[in-house]
């Protein structure tokens, strides 16, 4: 039942290697999206001036705009840059996806035996204990699947949006480069706008691939274990976590339970925890649980950073003691994807607390 040094020492262990698994592909994504555009901003450039050229130093009509065969050319070429690129981020995906789910199957026994006492005949089966084969191809499998899915067409969204900010046009007045830099700079916005939802869809598949895996590898080991406690990272000089997953820190949860349902791109995992030594069966005594406890280490945070986290109204709401600790999250149902918490908006705290004061 106690989550000793050793164990914090392994999830922080498997949080780095994860984490080097996402940070990896990202920067692979932003590098690959970076040179597509560096090799089609003069493609996009010269049918930009030719449409320039259609309207005689103004933004052309529609119909113009759509007879212009260099423009429509250059659309077609980003589009094509824009399917590969899909299909590199899941191609990365996946692989990012089965790499992170090893880790977690992996480190599921020493996360337990951490908890067990030393030379156990517990802590030897839980260590040695291995997975079904078949349990990283399913995962893959699952990605692979979430990757393809309708609310992820990355190519044919970014083209779209291109082609309509092509058609609208910008209105800059009558000179022809001015209108042209322009057009470039939001055209490349609505490329780049692409890698912002690749990055989301790589980022969140993986992290959730590492969790789905860590479910499955703690089932195996159901007879020793309690339940799963929320883990997040509570380290305010990196500026990752947000009051939402502050706030669900250490809550336990039952193993049947799927999560942490974090929200997307969220780092949170989800730590075994052994039933009690007297439990098992032994006889001894127990040492304390030593997960931290997220709202000690927020007090005691400097005033600059528990501001940077939480924003001055929430914090304010939070100190004065009108809203509490655990309202801070909130449960969100996203369309075509799992639920998720998120951190409650500051105008429904502030109803939280006029209730409360009523």
């Amino acid at each position: 039942m106690a989550i000793t040094h050793e164990t914090l020492r392994l999830v922080e262990q498997m949080r780095l290697a994860v984490g080097s698994i996402v940070d990896g592909v990202t920067r692979g994504l932003v590098s690959a999206w970076v040179r597509a555009w560096d090799q089609l901003a003069v493609d996009v450039a010269a049918g930009i001036a030719e449409l320039l050229q259609a309207g005689d130093g103004r933004w052309p009509a529609r119909r113009q705009i759509e007879q212009t065969a260099r423009a429509m050319s250059a659309l077609e070429v980003v589009a094509a840059a824009l399917g590969r690129l899909a299909a590199l981020t899941r191609s990365q995906t996946i692989t990012g996806a089965q790499e992170a789910a090893r880790i977690a199957l992996d480190g599921q026994s020493e996360l337990i035996s951490s908890q067990l006492p030393y030379g156990s005949t517990q802590a030897l089966a839980a260590r040695y204990r291995r997975q079904q084969p078949d349990t990283i191809d399913a995962i893959v499998r699952r990605t692979a699947e979430q990757i393809n899915a309708v609310h992820w067409p990355l190519a044919d969204e970014a083209t779209a949006a291109m082609k309509r900010e092509l058609v609208r046009g910008v209105v800059v007045g009558d000179n022809p480069r001015t209108a042209a830099a322009r057009m470039l700079r939001s055209l490349e916005g609505e490329f780049n706008g692409g890698l912002t939802r690749a990055l989301n869809l790589a980022r969140t598949e993986i992290l959730d691939s590492h969790r789905q895996a860590a479910e499955i590898g703690q089932e195996v080991h159901e007879d020793v274990l309690d339940g799963w406690v929320w883990h997040a990272e509570l380290n305010s000089s990196r500026g990752r976590t947000c009051p939402s997953c502050w706030a669900k820190h250490g809550t336990v949860h039952p193993l049947s339970e799927p999560g942490p349902i974090d929200h997307q791109q969220g780092r949170c995992s989800r730590t075994p925890k052994t039933k009690s030594w007297a439990d098992l069966g032994f006889d001894i005594d127990e040492p304390d649980d030593l997960i931290p406890d997220a709202r000690a280490i927020f007090d005691a945070l400097p005033e600059t950073e528990r501001v940077a986290i939480m924003g001055r109204r929430r914090l304010d709401l939070l100190d004065s003691g009108e809203i509490a600790w655990a309202d801070l999250p909130q449960r969100r149902t996203t369309s075509d994807w799992r639920d998720s918490y998120g951190v409650r908006p500051v105008k429904d705290l502030e109803h939280i607390a006029k209730r409360r004061a009523a």
